[in-house]
């Protein structure tokens, strides 16, 4: 059996870990819930195994509030706040490589 698939593989914005041409655009209400997917990454993740993601606010670690809950691939943030705007990225680890998804969460 032959696969065709497309790939676009784009270099990271400077200073930046993602491109800003490549990543999701999600629209939230402030103070209702929303959850922020770690998209398309079950092509690297090991059959029944749990993947081990990481997120991101800005590129950067961030301790997160109690409200915020992270759940397999997804990121579930409570309550909206004004200051939950911004780029999320989720990291995972596939092999030798990483693998990156960004979300802009505006609102």
């Amino acid at each position: 059996m032959k696969v065709s698939m497309s790939l676009t593989v784009a270099e990271n914005d400077t200073n930046l870990c993602y491109n800003s041409n490549m990543r999701r655009t999600e629209k939230a209400e402030l103070s209702k819930s929303k959850d922020i997917l770690c998209a398309d990454i079950d092509d690297y993740v090991e059959p029944g195994k749990e993947p081990d993601i990481t997120w991101f606010k800005e590129c950067g670690p961030k301790q997160w509030r109690a409200s915020i809950i992270q759940k397999r691939d997804i990121l579930s943030i409570q309550e909206v706040k004004e200051d939950d705007i911004g780029n999320y990225t989720c990291e995972v680890q596939f092999g030798g490589f990483v693998v990156r998804r960004t979300t802009e969460l505006t609102v």
